[in-house]
This record gives structure tokens, sequence and C-alpha cells, in this order.
């Protein structure tokens, strides 16, 4: 399921991209990273960390799939890290 927030002006449309629509279709694309998450081969553990500010935001997930089921939900509208990717 894809996020989608169409902004104000109507020009730009704002989502967490998962694949699911073939966006260039619509014309010309520009993707903005929001996290990166990655295992830390120290703690054993994934995490999820803001590509923009590099702050940590959770470091404790025993797979990826919980780390990237939770990054959806962070950087979502109406999450916690959507304003971070929307200013």
């Amino acid at each position: 399921m894809e996020t989608i927030k169409f902004e104000i002006t109507g020009n730009q449309v704002k989502k967490l991209h998962d694949d699911s629509i073939d966006w260039s279709q619509f014309g010309k694309v520009k993707v903005k990273r929001a996290s990166h998450v990655e295992f830390n081969n120290k703690t054993g553990f994934w995490y999820v960390q803001s590509a923009k500010t590099k702050k940590m935001i959770k470091d404790d997930f025993k797979t990826r799939g919980k780390a990237l089921a939770f990054e959806k939900v962070y950087y979502s509208p109406g999450g916690k890290g959507w304003k971070e990717l929307t200013k």
C-alpha cells in the first residue's frame, strides 16, 4: 500500500516509496532517501537512522523486516518522521 500526500500546490506528490507504483510513467521523478536501515555487527541488531539528520531513530530490531515496518510507520503521514521529510 502506498502512502501518498498531495501538496496544496498540486504540482508535487510526496510519498513513502515501496515500488507498488511505477512513478516514472507520470514524468520526472525525484527521490530523496528518508532513512538508512542497516545491521550493526557489534550489537547484532538492525537500526533505522535518519538520512537527513543522521540521528539514530531506533536501534534494537531483531530482523530487517521489523526495522522496515517501523520505518514505514515512522515516515508515513501522521508519523513522527513525516515533518522531517516534508520540510
